[in-house]
C-alpha cells in the first residue's frame, strides 16, 4: 500500500494493518473449502492485465478467494471450490443457489464480507489467489488485498460491474490454468443462448426494456448492465433511447414525465404487479395494457441467477426467462 508523506500517523497504521494481514495470512486456516477438481495446465507464472496494472501468478493457485459478487460461480464452473467468497447481495442465501449444488457438492467456503470486503477474512484463509473481477473494488482495496496474496480485478476495458460474462470467464480460465475449460463452458452456454434464439426467432423482432421500481420512481438498465445484456443475448434489441440517456453509466433515474421510455414492445420490471399498477401513469403504459410485462420479485431464484450472470446461473435464468418473455411477447 502506498503511504502519504504528509500523513506519518496514517501511513504507520496503514502499515501495521498490512503487517496484520500478512501475520493472519500466515497462519490462515487451510481446513476450510475445496481443493480443485481436475488440474492446472499452462505455463507458470501467468501474468493478468486489469484496470489496477498488472498481477504476476506465480504458481496454479490452490487457494482462491473470490470477492466479486459473483466470482465464486466463475471458479466453481472451472471445477475449483473457492475457500473464501462474497455474500451476494438481494437476500438470496448462496449456500442455497440451485444452479450450483452440484459444483458445490456439500463445501461451504468461509464469507469474507458482503456490503464491504474484510480483508482481515481474506487474510486468514491464506489464499494463493484472490478474484475480484465483479467486486467494484477501489485501488485502495486492490492496494490492501494484493498485498495479501495475487489479486485479479476487472478489466480497464469496462465500467465497474459491466465486463461480459464471457470475459470474465476467460481472465478466471487465465487465472486458473484453465483456459480450455473456459473455452468449453463458454461454448456450452452461448450454446443454450443459441437455442433459445432458435426457438424463439420472434424475440428479435422486439425490442424490450429492462426496468426497476425505485423510491424515487424508476430506473432503466443499459447493455453495460450483464442483467440486461441477458435479454439481448437472447435476441431482443435493446430501447436505442435507454443507452443514450444511460451514457457511460448501467442505468439511469426515469422520471414521471420520462415513463413512456417503458413504452416500448416488452418490458421486464422489478416489481410487483399490484403494487406497480396502482401508478395510474404506468398503468396506462400501452405495454402493460398488452399485458407484454415481466414482472420480477427481487428475490426469487430467477432474479438471483439473472443477478449472478455466472456460466452457472445463465441457462437457469433461461429455463426460467423464455416461457414468461414468449407469454409477454405474445400478449
Amino acid at each position: 500500500m502506498p503511504l502519504t508523506p504528509n500523513l506519518p500517523k496514517k501511513a504507520m497504521a496503514a502499515a501495521a494493518a498490512i503487517a496484520t494481514l500478512l501475520l493472519l495470512a500466515a497462519c490462515g486456516d487451510d481446513n476450510e473449502g475445496g481443493q480443485p477438481s481436475g488440474s492446472a495446465s499452462g505455463d507458470w507464472p501467468v501474468t493478468i492485465a486489469h484496470k489496477f496494472g498488472e498481477t504476476e501468478i506465480p504458481k496454479a493457485p490452490e487457494r482462491v478467494v473470490a470477492v466479486g459478487f459473483n466470482d465464486q460461480d466463475f471458479v466453481l464452473s472451472l471445477g475449483v471450490k473457492p475457500v473464501g467468497i462474497r455474500q451476494f447481495q438481494g437476500g438470496i442465501d448462496i449456500t442455497k443457489r440451485p444452479w450450483a449444488q452440484e459444483q458445490l457438492a456439500g463445501s461451504q467456503p468461509k464469507i469474507v464480507g458482503a456490503e464491504e470486503i474484510k480483508a482481515e477474512q481474506v487474510a486468514a484463509l491464506n489464499p494463493d489467489l484472490i478474484l475480484g473481477i465483479y467486486s467494484g473494488m477501489t485501488q485502495r482495496q486492490y492496494d490492501t488485498l494484493s498485498q495479501i496474496a495475487p489479486t485479479v480485478a476487472q478489466s480497464k476495458e469496462y465500467i465497474d460491474y459491466g465486463m461480459p460474462w464471457e470475459q470474465q470467464l476467460k481472465v478466471t480460465g487465465e487465472a486458473l490454468g484453465r483456459a480450455d475449460e473456459a473455452a468449453k463452458v463458454e461454448k456450452q452456454v452461448t450454446g443454450e443462448f443459441a437455442a433459445a434464439r432458435k426457438q424463439h426467432p420472434e424475440f428479435a423482432d422486439k425490442t424490450l426494456v429492462f426496468a426497476a421500481a425505485t423510491p424515487d420512481g424508476y430506473a432503466v438498465y443499459s447493455t453495460q448492465d450483464l442483467r440486461a445484456r441477458f435479454f439481448e443475448q437472447l435476441g431482443f434489441k435493446p430501447s436505442q433511447e435507454v443507452e443514450k440517456l444511460a451514457g457511460d453509466t448501467f442505468f439511469a433515474q426515469v422520471s414521471s414525465e420520462q415513463l413512456r421510455l417503458l413504452d416500448e414492445d416488452v418490458l421486464v420490471i422489478y416489481g410487483e404487479q399490484a403494487q406497480l399498477e396502482k401508478d395510474k401513469l404506468f398503468k396506462r403504459l400501452d405495454v402493460v395494457r398488452r399485458g407484454a410485462v415481466v414482472y420480477m420479485a427481487t428475490d426469487d431464484d430467477f432474479a438471483n441467477a439473472l443477478g449472478f450472470s455466472s456460466p452457472l446461473s445463465l441457462p437457469f435464468a433461461i429455463d426460467q426467462a423464455v416461457p414468461q418473455l414468449t407469454k409477454a411477447v405474445g400478449g
